[in-house]
């Protein structure tokens, strides 16, 4: 990778910064793939960066419907995507967020698996029936928004990736779809390719050396991002006027796997644990007639146990985190 700069270093490489990065940011333009046509090739790209860039992942039509979707939603739902009086601390600095959509809204059903990048997702995620559904949500920086800057930072992790061998696959998967253009100016998803393998951005600052470098991920509307949720990564504010839509959605891996570890011979790696101890599944896809469905949506966190065990009562549902109706 040829890092040119964009910004200042922070030669000093001072720790006290690391959160905000280290201003290696580059004007590099990552490889943009097919999923379906170059499967292997993003695959590969994954998993010696840390993350991959596929293009085309939505259709105008799609792209259509979820920035209308958004539209009515933000309209029908002003509490849940933060623009009520009600305003919830996990909005502030992040922009606006519909946290649990798929609860009310089975027009929503059809992205869970989405056909353009959910093959990779599934290669990604160590094979056929090994992605497990974990979060869904849509978020939006408005125009005019004057959103505060993001620490750079990773999602949950689990701290035998440190020592496993092989790495693959990962625990976490996240994809971002660009449900707007997204170009400099814009607010802009940046990543620190290879950072995955390290538990302090400032160790993979030190560790990288010259490949060590902040990249945005730029793209038009339809673009998906898949990434570990290892990788450090953030948001780039852009010019702080114009704004950006996004879907995000997150699975960890489920089934059990062998692996080889330096210390020992071979040992047994764990399903993945629960993402959040919030996140509610609605009870036609969790309690869904086709059983691989089910399996997608099996990875229950305790909030969603005991919503089941009370037969979805809505205003158990009430009570819990981001569960308002």
């Amino acid at each position: 990778m040829a890092v040119k700069l964009i910004k200042q270093e922070n030669k000093s490489g001072d720790a006290t910064l690391a959160t905000q990065g280290f201003g290696k940011v580059t004007d590099w333009r990552p490889p943009v793939f097919d999923p379906i046509d170059d499967m292997d090739a993003a695959y590969d790209f994954f998993a010696g960066n840390g993350f991959v860039v596929l293009g085309n992942c939505l259709d105008e039509s799609e792209l259509a419907h979820l920035n209308e979707f958004m539209d009515r939603s933000q309209k029908e739902r002003p509490d849940s995507w933060g623009l009520g009086e009600r305003r919830k601390p996990h909005h502030r600095n992040q922009g606006l967020i519909f946290s649990q959509p798929l609860l009310d809204y089975p027009e929503l059903d059809r992205y869970t698996q989405h056909p353009r990048s959910y093959l990779l997702v599934e290669k990604i995620l160590g094979g056929e029936d090994r992605p497990r559904f974990a979060e869904f949500n849509f978020r939006e920086t408005p125009e005019d928004g004057g959103i505060g800057a993001m620490n750079f930072h990773h999602d949950k992790v689990s701290e035998d990736r440190l020592l496993r061998d092989p790495y693959m696959p990962c625990d976490w998967l996240c994809a971002i779809h660009y449900l707007t253009d997204t170009m400099p100016g814009t607010p802009t998803f940046c990543v620190v390719p290879k950072s995955n393998r390290f538990e302090e951005l400032r160790e993979a600052y030190a560790a990288l050396g010259n490949e060590y470098a902040e990249v945005p991920l730029y793209g038009a509307a339809g673009t998906c991002i898949l990434y570990d949720t290892a990788t450090f990564h953030t948001r780039f504010d852009g010019d702080g006027k114009r704004g950006r839509r996004t879907w995000h959605q997150y699975y960890a891996r489920g089934g059990w796997l062998r692996s080889s570890l330096p210390t020992t011979d071979r040992y047994v790696r764990a399903p993945s644990e629960c993402l959040t101890d919030w996140n509610l599944f609605p009870e036609r896809l969790a309690m869904h007639p086709d059983p691989k469905k089910r399996l997608f949506f099996s990875h229950w966190n305790t909030a969603m146990g005991e919503w089941a065990a009370t037969g979805f009562d809505p205003e158990v549902r009430k009570s819990m985190p981001r569960g308002e109706a």
